[in-house]
């Protein structure tokens, strides 16, 4: 277990010490590298694979196979604007992976991620 705070630039620092690169700038430099992450001699002892639960060949099911909330977010995903980065509404898009990954059932922490214009 390590409890040392991390963020990107200690990410890139550790990568630049893993493949022998030099600090791009003063930030990666003084960065905290994430070798308490890391242990001396690798566990090689094996582990049990767990089969995958989501077929990864199953593509999004037709309009007319989704039903209730999943229908109602389906419907706004098809209104946001993929085309160029960062042009799709960032709450919508927000409320959309919640409810697809935690399920429908599930509220949106509105105090956590802040309250945007859309029922939910």
């Amino acid at each position: 277990m390590d409890h040392t705070c991390y963020n990107q630039t200690g990410m890139v620092k550790t990568i630049e010490l893993i493949l022998g690169l030099p600090p791009m700038t003063q930030l990666d430099l003084s960065a905290t590298p994430m070798s308490n992450c890391f242990q001396e001699k690798p566990d090689l002892s094996p582990y049990a694979c767990r089969p995958n639960r989501v077929p990864l060949d199953v593509m999004n099911p037709p309009l007319h196979k989704v039903t209730g909330e999943a229908l109602k977010w389906a419907r706004k995903s098809l209104q946001l604007n993929f085309d160029k980065g960062d042009q799709a509404d960032e709450d919508t898009l927000n409320r959309i992976l919640w409810h697809a990954t935690r399920g429908y059932d599930t509220p949106y922490p509105e105090r956590y991620a802040g309250k945007g214009s859309e029922d939910d």
